[in-house]
């Protein structure tokens, strides 16, 4: 399976297999492959399923904060946002101010002149 071919323990595979069968709303996620993979890696972590699914899409921010670190060649590890290197939380943060300040406008998406006022 793909959770097998993900985890580099297939026990800890096998265990997070049987709890899936117990979460109905994470088995309705493991069908895309960036959820399951998010599914995957909060589980290697915590040896347990997410209980919510804000704890998941906690996961999904810190993934892409991670990556933009990684991408501008900082070698800073952290496992929590607040603890991510200024050059790439700053602009982070900004982003998920627009974000939100957009989405309280009831605008669901960014337009140029948001981005360049970011």
């Amino acid at each position: 399976s793909f959770i097998h071919k993900y985890m580099d323990d297939s026990s800890m595979a096998d265990k997070l297999l049987e709890e899936l069968k117990q979460s109905e709303w994470c088995q309705s996620l493991i069908t895309a492959p960036y959820y399951c993979c998010l599914i995957c890696d909060h589980f290697e972590q915590h040896q347990a399923l997410p209980q919510r699914r804000t704890e998941l899409y906690h996961r999904l921010v810190l993934r892409g904060v991670q990556r933009m670190a990684e991408a501008r060649d900082l070698t800073d590890t952290f496992s929590n946002i607040k603890d991510a290197p200024d050059q790439v939380k700053i602009p982070f943060t900004n982003l998920l101010e627009l974000a939100w300040t957009t989405l309280q406008k009831k605008q669901l998406y960014l337009q140029k002149a948001d981005l360049a006022a970011a």
